[in-house]
């Protein structure tokens, strides 16, 4: 159980770690965690947004799930899990008084025990992980100790991973923000010529032009030089960061 544990916590590190989108790997996340639980329950994960919850699964459970978010009433044990921030335990589906109609689905899908438990990121709960049985009372003390670890590995491999995608899109769009700017430079500098002006008179020309035709001035700016030079605008230079030299180890 620890070596599937350990393995697993280095698979999931290793799948959010490397820039995908937390969204896009959720069945992934849920195959892992399904593989290195003890018994290998099936796995649902839900991550919470305010234009609509993000669910996936492991494969044998993926299917049930995306149903089920289709027909759901808004209360069953993952849902709570992240509204009272707090595991839901159901050891006997059949015997579960709450969510009639969850309940009915469950057990038309052969789920007997469920076993949910919060996801958070620096404090707050943005989802959960919730595991499923055939078996009632399956999800003993050794299992939900394994999967109160895993849930907190995911909190924080989900902050690291959210926070590393959202500094990649503002990079990017710094690196199409200078990138205008450079064409609209270009530009510039061709009408300063042309028309023998400082540099804001130029940008006047280029904007007042760009409100009559209603186009861009980074569109108008490509034209311009296009028209000119025959060629595409010159690339802006960005001076990308050296990565560190890594040593070979010797055999």
């Amino acid at each position: 159980m620890a070596d599937d544990l350990a393995l697993g916590m280095s698979d999931l590190t290793a799948l959010l770690l490397t820039g995908a989108e937390v969204d896009d790997s959720l069945c992934a996340v849920a195959e892992i965690v399904t593989r290195m639980l003890p018994g290998h329950p099936m796995t649902g994960m839900t991550l919470t947004y305010e234009q609509g919850d993000k669910v996936g699964g492991s494969s044998d459970a993926h299917a049930m799930l995306v149903k089920e978010a289709e027909c759901s009433d808004g209360y069953d044990p993952s849902l709570q899990a992240i509204v009272t921030a707090q595991e839901i335990s159901v050891p006997d589906v059949a015997q579960e008084q709450r969510w009639d109609g969850y309940r009915a689905r469950m057990l038309g899908n052969g789920v007997h025990s469920i076993y949910s438990l919060p996801i958070s990121v620096d404090g707050a709960v943005v989802g959960a992980m919730t595991l499923y049985s055939p078996k009632p009372r399956n999800f003993t003390a050794r299992v939900r100790r394994a999967a109160s670890l895993t849930a907190e590995h995911l909190g924080v491999l989900f902050g690291v991973a959210t926070e590393t995608t959202r500094q990649s899109k503002l990079t990017e769009q710094l690196r199409e923000t200078l990138a205008s700017r450079s064409t609209i430079d270009q530009a510039l500098g061709i009408l300063m010529a042309e028309l023998r002006c400082d540099r804001d008179a130029a940008f006047a020309v280029l904007r007042s032009k760009s409100q009559r035709q209603n186009v861009r001035v980074a569109d108008l700016a490509v034209e311009m030089i296009e028209r000119v030079t025959g060629g595409a605008p010159s690339p802006p230079h960005f001076a990308e960061p050296q990565e560190p030299k890594r040593s070979r180890r010797r055999a």
